[in-house]
């Protein structure tokens, strides 16, 4: 490996961690950091009645002071996304490093020694020197076979006073500058590997057209600035200047940054034929290419991303390399505390009924967690209520989470209340809405009581909906002191007792996972609130949707969930994300994935009492644990063949108490999130045509925070396909019928003739 005058033991380790880090170096483009975070301008407030501090979204004149930094964030994203997707759609071998600050680089003390004699910043020529050591790259370019491109981002044009020429000439010129700059540190930096090494230059303007810039150029009183751009691109007039820059031409609509279209690849496409892809570096083989990754992104730079407290002090140490440290670190930040002024302003005002309403992610359960923690600090007891199988899972997290800062607070300034749960199914027992109402009436002191109902739903569309508005209106007028907080999906029917209160701005998931979901609010007949922007942006915009097929010789069965070869595949992705057991140092754990179906096919094996398998698991569980994965199954089958073992996984699953893939159906996991959720398109055969995806993406996809994997099942008319290797043991769907067609009362039953809550 040629390496020049570099330690040759020093740039062996730093490659082979490259080489590790990212397996596809000399076949792909990656992006790193692989999510652009923003500077998220987030407050601190305490919670009314409580030491519980949380974040709070800003208010407008705050979030007015933090536009400079919101519209900078926008653009490297935008530009980010496009630049991946060019590199996707043409096969380019490269690296595109953002925001990498001089002093990050080659950094790490543990590599002081090995890494002391390589050119850096700091020691540069003295005939350079005037350049300066401090500065960072906007964007840097690093390309097998073209070398390295140098980018500025400026972000001018993105608001309408910022759309002036002058405003424009001033960018430039100093972008202008800067570029100079930024070129003879590159060069420098890997001077010892290749010092003749093709490096290039160019300005990222997402917000200003070729006119306006040509039309800058143009203008004889801009004579200055027009040499220094040609010089500094290397151009050999005014045209050829404007068809090296990245302008607002060459990129997606800044409204919908995330889809590049054909046509906007093709002008990107051309752009980076005339500025990068015109010639090829001959010098540079692949080993010197990897030496010059290792350099910029191997573990003696330190790749780190924006990370902030509540008063906005930079925490240092956030590093983020990889797409799995990219998901573990926007889950974490996704899994903050965060409010809304609405919601501090409604636990301020303390209503004693109300019912939060909204689309998922908008921090319904966030909110009723708050105000149980604030009656417990009261010292009231405290009952969490869930009426249907499918909030069991989420009562017993929300118990857990109360819990929690109870038994954290050795000295409470009064004796706490605690925390009771009751679990209930108004599907099947009408008996068990009396029963509720007789057991919370037991608990009442004082002439009060203390209730939180999450994911209630009080419409008739389901059969249990009256049921649960039954309960609450006789609590009410069995008890005065009535206090219940409830929250819902939808917005029908909620009791004249409770106050709605429409809660619409997303908190809890990527906006790359939200455009999955956001879609189908529009088309779910107008009983779910639509989401509105709070005009603050997430952490991050998260990672693309990852997709594959259940499509092939080797795929099986109707549906993803009969299939092995969809197991296997799903595995597959889990790994590439770095998935493994929470006892490795790796940021993403077994618990922190969630696979969910609405086929009510989906089980575990059934045993008998002698153990001996009398049915096997479904295709996609076998083919998870053929993979080495440790796997979890909720499915309805189970709780009809093993129902003691359905409930205690169903518990362990609430609070992710075992490092285990979660695989379940849908209606078992209502309020619960992982940063990690894969979409089995499925069948419990009672919906067709659009109520299923508006079914899948409500109850399965909103579930992800941070990285969404979906599985496509092509367009067929018949009702399974053929198998062919070996997996005769899947039922037909005369079978499945059969098998389904109970008449005890069974979920299995209930699921064919209702459905998990439509």
């Amino acid at each position: 490996m040629a390496c020049g005058t570099s330690d040759q033991n020093t740039s062996d380790n730093m490659v082979d961690i490259v080489r590790h880090l990212y397996p596809d170096a000399l076949t792909r483009t990656y992006i790193v950091p692989p999510v652009h975070f923003n500077r998220v301008p987030y407050n601190t407030a305490k919670v009314p009645g409580t030491d519980q501090e949380v974040l709070v979204l800003p208010s407008g004149e705050q979030l007015q002071q933090q536009q400079g930094n919101i519209q900078a964030d926008f653009a490297q994203q935008h530009v980010l996304h496009n630049l991946q997707q060019l590199g996707d759609s043409g096969k380019e071998v490269m690296f595109v490093v953002s925001e990498l600050n001089f002093k990050d680089y080659l950094n790490k003390p543990f590599y002081a020694k090995q890494t002391s004699k390589l050119p850096k910043p700091a020691n540069l020529p003295k005939e350079l020197r005037h350049h300066g050591k401090q500065g960072d790259f906007d964007i840097l370019v690093i390309h097998r076979k073209h070398g390295i491109l140098v980018g500025e981002m400026k972000s001018v044009g993105k608001t309408e006073a910022s759309r002036a020429d002058t405003e424009v000439i001033k960018v430039i010129d100093k972008a202008v500058k800067q570029l100079d700059k930024y070129e003879v540190h590159a060069r420098h930096m890997v001077s010892d590997i290749t010092p003749s090494l093709t490096v290039r230059k160019t300005l990222f303007l997402p917000y200003v057209s070729r006119a306006q810039l040509q039309r800058i150029l143009d203008d004889e009183n801009n004579a200055k600035l027009q040499q220094a751009l040609w010089g500094s691109l290397g151009a050999p007039n005014t045209a050829k200047a404007v068809q090296l820059c990245c302008c607002s031409d060459q990129l997606s609509q800044p409204a919908s940054y995330w889809h590049v279209t054909p046509a906007v690849l093709s002008q990107l496409s051309t752009w980076w034929q005339h500025r990068m892809a015109c010639t090829v570096d001959t010098l540079l083989s692949d080993d010197k290419y990897l030496d010059i990754v290792a350099r910029f992104v191997g573990p003696a730079t330190t790749v780190s991303v924006h990370c902030y407290n509540g008063v906005r002090v930079r925490v240092l140490g956030v590093e983020v390399r990889t797409a799995g440290q990219a998901v573990a670190e926007l889950g974490r930040k996704l899994a903050s505390v965060v409010l809304t002024l609405q919601q501090l302003d409604l636990m301020n005002r303390d209503p004693p009924r109300i019912c939060l309403t909204g689309p998922p992610g908008t921090g319904k359960t966030a909110v009723l967690v708050q105000q149980g923690l604030r009656w417990l600090l009261q010292g009231h007891d405290v009952q969490v209520v869930a009426t249907l199988i499918n909030t069991w899972a989420n009562s017993k997290m929300i118990t857990k989470q109360l819990q929690l800062p109870m038994s954290a607070d050795p000295t409470p300034p009064l004796t706490p209340g605690t925390v009771v749960q009751h679990q209930y199914d108004f599907t099947n027992r009408e008996a068990d809405v009396q029963q509720a109402v007789t057991d919370l009436l037991v608990r009442v002191k004082d002439g009060r009581l203390y209730v939180l109902l999450d994911e209630a739903m009080f419409d008739s569309s389901i059969e249990p909906g009256p049921r649960i508005a039954t309960l609450v209106t006789r609590l009410e007028k069995s008890v005065p002191g009535l206090h219940l907080w409830a929250a819902g999906l939808k917005h029908d029917a909620i009791p004249s007792s409770l106050r709605p209160e429409p809660l619409t701005i997303p908190l809890r998931c990527a906006p790359s996972v939200l455009r999955e979901v956001q879609p189908v609010i529009d088309r779910a007949t107008g009983s779910v609130h639509k989401y509105s922007d709070s005009g603050v942006p997430a952490p991050g915009d998260g990672q693309c949707v990852i997709r594959l097929s259940h499509h092939g010789n080797a795929h099986t069965g109707r549906w993803p969930v009969e299939c092995s070869q969809c197991g296997k595949d799903v595995a597959a992705e889990l790994r590439r994300l770095g998935v493994e057991s929470g006892d490795s140092p790796t940021p993403l754990s077994y618990r922190d994935v969630m696979i969910i179906t609405r086929s009510s096919e989906l089980q575990d094996d059934v045993v008998d009492d002698a153990d001996r398998v009398t049915s096997r698991a479904s295709g996609v569980v076998r083919g998870l644990r053929d993979e080495g994965l440790p796997v979890c199954v909720l499915g309805v089958q189970d709780r009809v063949h093993n129902k003691a073992r359905w409930e205690r996984d169903l518990n362990d699953v609430a609070v992710a108490a075992t490092d285990r893939v979660t695989v379940t159906h849908y209606g078992y996991v209502h309020g619960l999130e992982r940063r990690v959720v894969v979409m089995l398109p499925g069948t419990d055969h009672i919906m067709v045509g659009d109520g299923v995806d508006i079914q899948d993406r409500l109850y399965a996809a909103s579930r992800c925070t941070t990285q969404l994997i979906m599985v496509n099942v092509p367009s067929v008319t018949t009702d399974t396909f053929h198998s062919n290797n070996g997996d005769h043991d899947q039922p037909t769907k005369d079978q499945r019928d059969k098998k389904n067609d109970n008449s005890d009362g069974s979920s299995v039953s209930w699921v064919k003739r209702k459905g998990f809550l439509l």
